[in-house]
């Protein structure tokens, strides 16, 4: 995410030579907006391969779900903290 803000920083500056609060506001929107569809995909992706390992039934199904859970639990507060925290901060 920091990637992407600072790319989108450097983007909008770069063509105004004018650094100002709304540019600032600008940039974070823009670097944000580029960053949610890959964050997406990636979540979306490891959540629903994990989504069968939770709700698994029979040998060894004890086991995936101590591994699931916290797995698919990292990913929902890993995309709280990229896609509002850090644009924030």
């Amino acid at each position: 995410m920091l990637i992407y803000l600072d790319h989108a920083w450097k983007t909008l500056g770069a063509g105004s030579g004018e650094r100002s609060v709304t540019g600032l506001i600008q940039a974070i929107e823009h670097g944000a907006v580029n960053r949610v569809r890959p964050k997406l995909m990636t979540v979306l992706a490891i959540m629903l391969g994990s989504w069968p390992a939770l709700w698994s039934h029979g040998a060894g199904a004890s086991v995936m779900k101590r591994i699931a859970a916290p797995m698919v639990g990292g990913m929902v507060t890993s995309t709280i903290l990229t896609l509002v925290v850090i644009p924030v901060i």
